[in-house]
């Protein structure tokens, strides 16, 4: 089993594994406080969905949010995407709300979009523009509503360091290969002690 994404609202921190079950707890251990249970997608237009299918799965303290990319084949680019999003409780994805498009920040698309993550004020898309990571922030259906931001990162954290992201009211969580992971602002994420975090399947593809 391997987690698939990370989230995390005011209350919890949520591992989303690959086995499709979802467990919460604490930054270090993300099944601390709620074992793994079971959860569902909504089909998209009649298609079922798996986690695999899915970009991201964000969370906040209402709802929790999973992110589909739908490959344009009406374009002359294949790289082309729609983004998609819906929302539920956490075993019940899009329970709340169907599927409904999003917009992402101008310089943001599908080959540098890393990572969606929410709270209760917003929602952020991450992505790699050259060596540094931006941000986006807005609603669930518009991504670009602010203008992004260069986040900064510690001189020793490459982009491609970072595993997962997550955000809850007070900062962000940058979680890393190494099993550290950062912390802080959508402008600066920095290491705070003891920021390391015990989730085995995600250090054992850090090792990969």
């Amino acid at each position: 089993m391997k987690a698939k994404f990370l989230s995390a609202n005011s209350k919890y921190h949520f591992a989303w594994w690959d086995t499709q079950e979802v467990s919460a707890g604490t930054t270090r251990n993300h099944d601390a406080n709620r074992p793994r249970q079971p959860f569902t997608i909504v089909p998209f237009e009649g298609k079922a969905l798996s986690i695999n299918d899915l970009f991201s799965i964000s969370s906040n303290d209402t709802m929790h949010f999973a992110w589909y990319l739908e490959p344009d084949s009406k374009k002359f680019d294949s790289a082309a995407s729609y983004l998609w999003v819906c929302a539920g409780p956490s075993t019940a994805l899009g329970a709340k709300r169907n599927w409904y498009p999003s917009v992402l920040p101008k310089e943001a698309r599908r080959d540098n979009l890393l990572f969606i993550t929410s709270n209760n004020k917003a929602h952020f898309a991450w992505y790699q523009k050259g060596d540094e990571l931006w941000v986006g922030k807005g609603s669930s259906d518009n991504l670009a509503k602010e203008k992004a931001v260069r986040c900064e990162l510690p001189p020793n954290v490459k982009v491609g360091f970072i595993l997962f992201m997550a955000t809850d009211d007070k900062k962000h969580f940058a979680f890393l290969k190494n099993g550290t992971y950062l912390t802080g602002s959508s402008r600066k994420l920095e290491h705070v002690p003891p920021a390391i975090y015990d989730l085995e399947e995600v250090l054992e593809i850090s090792r990969c």
